[in-house]
């Protein structure tokens, strides 16, 4: 470094102990909001579908209870996977559409829309792995689609519930 060049003011801060400690809780209290939100959107994921998708599975298309067994058996690891990337999701899509959670009508949008876009595939996905037929993939996606859109807004709703559940027990 030249002489004529100063560091800047920064780089002579000495760190004290109350600030470290308060960067550690900080830290700590973000690590522990992150873990709750994937505890509560996984297990709000795998409720919400085993629930919704079996009465789906064996009213509607059906499917025998076995077979649904069988298919949200196989949704499990589906619903491990994708249950936080869809809570990531949909609170993306709740900051590009400007949804500020005190618009009934916006929130309802929000939902089904995050809802049926990321679930109705990997929906079909399941099925395949449970060994459905054409025939039922075709029923159940098209079933599932229309109920995912009236289920948007509920799940939205169980979602939120088990996030502020979880991060209660956090607290």
């Amino acid at each position: 470094m030249r002489p004529q060049e100063a560091l800047p003011e920064r780089a002579f801060h000495h760190t004290t102990p109350n600030e470290v400690s308060s960067v550690a809780t900080d830290e700590g209290e973000s690590s522990r909001h992150r873990l709750s939100l994937v505890l509560a959107d996984i297990v709000a994921m795998i409720i919400f579908s085993t629930a919704l998708c079996m009465v789906i599975e064996i009213f509607i298309a059906g499917l025998s209870f076995w077979q649904s067994v069988s298919a949200r058996v196989a949704a499990i690891p589906v619903n491990l996977v994708t249950g936080r990337p869809y809570g990531i999701f949909r609170d993306k899509l709740f900051q590009i559409l400007h949804i500020d959670r005190v618009n009934s009508w916006k929130l309802i949008l929000g939902d089904t829309l995050a809802f049926v876009a990321f679930q109705v595939p990997l929906y079909v996905v399941v099925l395949l792995l449970a060994e459905a037929s054409w025939r039922q993939i075709a029923i159940s996606s098209a079933s599932i689609t229309l109920i995912f859109s009236l289920a948007g807004r509920p799940y939205g709703m169980f979602l939120d519930f088990c996030r502020r559940i979880v991060s209660g027990f956090g607290s």
